[in-house]
This record gives C-alpha cells, sequence and structure tokens, in this order.
C-alpha cells in the first residue's frame, strides 16, 4: 500500500505540532504548513504560507498535489469586546478559520473522491457549542460554521469513501490559551476548576483523537463532531 500523505495546517506549535507528529508515528508520509518558521521534525516537507488568501491556496493545491489525510487545524483568535472588533479582524477570523478549510477540502476533497478514500479532519472549538464563554465573538462564530461545513462535507463526500469529521477541544494548554491567559489573567486555572477531570490537557491528547480518525479504525465514522474538553462542556 502506498504511504498515506497527512497535510496539516497550523503544524509549528500546540495543537497542530503535535497532530503532524501523532500521524508520522502512525506511518504517515507528513507536510506541516503555517504561516510560522517551524523546525520539519518527522514531517516530510514544511510549507510556510498564509491561509488567508485564496490565491496561496489555490497554489498549494496545484503544488502539493495528493493529500489523503486533511487536518484543518490553522486559526486565528481575537479576543476583544465585541465593540473593539474591526471589521478586517473579523474578515481574517472568517477567513483563516472558515474560508480556508472550506477551500482546502474541495481542491484536496476532489482527489480523495476520485481514488475512493480520504479523510477530513476539522479543528473546531468549544466555542462552537457555547458561542464563546469569553470576549471570541468571531472566533465562535466561525467555530460554529466549521462544524456546519464538516456535517455538509460528510454528506456529499460519503458516497466517494470521504469521512469528514471535526473535534471541539477546550482547555488546552496550547500557545493560544497562553496567550488568552495573558489577556485574563488567573483563566486557566479558573477553567481548570469546572473541569470534571480538574486538570487543563496536553496537544497530544487531541492529537491522539486525530490519529484515530485518520485511521482505518474510523471508517465508519463521518459528519461527526467530539469532544475533547474534559468534561467542561457537555449536552
Amino acid at each position: 500500500m502506498t504511504q498515506r500523505i497527512a497535510l496539516v495546517t497550523g503544524s509549528a506549535r500546540g495543537m497542530g505540532r503535535a497532530m503532524a507528529e501523532a500521524l508520522a508515528a502512525s506511518g504517515h508520509s507528513v507536510i506541516g504548513l503555517d504561516r510560522l518558521d517551524q523546525d520539519p521534525g518527522p514531517m516530510i516537507r514544511v510549507i510556510k504560507a498564509d491561509l488567508a488568501s485564496p490565491e496561496a491556496i489555490a497554489a498549494l493545491i496545484e503544488e502539493i498535489g495528493r493529500v489523503d489525510v486533511l487536518v484543518n487545524n490553522a486559526a486565528v483568535l481575537v479576543e476583544k469586546p465585541i465593540e473593539e472588533h474591526s471589521i478586517e479582524e473579523f474578515d481574517l477570523t472568517i477567513a483563516v478559520n472558515l474560508r480556508a478549510p472550506f477551500l482546502l477540502s474541495r481542491g484536496f476533497g476532489a482527489g480523495m473522491r476520485q481514488r475512493g478514500w480520504g479523510r477530513i479532519i476539522n479543528i473546531a472549538s468549544i466555542a462552537a457549542r457555547t458561542g464563546g464563554m469569553s470576549q471570541v465573538a468571531a472566533y465562535g462564530a466561525s467555530k460554529a460554521g466549521l462544524v456546519a461545513l464538516t456535517k455538509n462535507f460528510a454528506r456529499n463526500y460519503g458516497p466517494d469513501g470521504v469521512t469528514v469529521n471535526a473535534i471541539c477541544p477546550a482547555a488546552i494548554l496550547t500557545p493560544m490559551a497562553e496567550s488568552q491567559e495573558r489577556v485574563t489573567p488567573g483563566a486557566m486555572a479558573a477553567t481548570a476548576a469546572l473541569i470534571p477531570l480538574r486538570r487543563i490537557a496536553q496537544p497530544g491528547e487531541v492529537a491522539s483523537v486525530v490519529a484515530f480518525l485518520a485511521s482505518d479504525g474510523a471508517s465508519f465514522v463521518t459528519g461527526t463532531t467530539i469532544d475533547v474538553n474534559g468534561g467542561l462542556f457537555t449536552y
């Protein structure tokens, strides 16, 4: 069997880096994509690109070609009161968090459908469930849109052997969470106190779910959203 190729966006650090490492450990040839410089580590290739640009995305799809597992992880978070959100910040959030996954899924998904096998994994957020428990209106809206996008792609791509799922993480120790802590000191400790497991998670605890969804063991799992939040939010 040809080694499967996985593309992870936002792979330079945090959850994205952990996902890239987990997929490499499970036998995938991993391509990492980020707007930041990054060490390849176990990845076969790293690419620096701006996912806010549709033109850059089109060029990436043409250049990379085959992708068997797509992990849409890259995201922008602007934490400001609603009144202070600029139009430019709102548009950037939607462009990276929602439009880019749509374009990447459609672009690489075409090849998956032709080959009769593929995995698309969208990294949403607990904010998709709650609307955001802090000042993240645009971010929450973009992640809720990503969950809806997941369901629609799953319905359309399923007949061709492509599964599409989402993960909603929360309370994960990432650079994004650390930036929120700087904005609101004590936020992580306060959040941990609300979690039934009484702790903040490590990025690898989300990456292991990604590795499962990318595997043959998840062949009958599609259109679903998996919460990885330690019980912080249930419904």
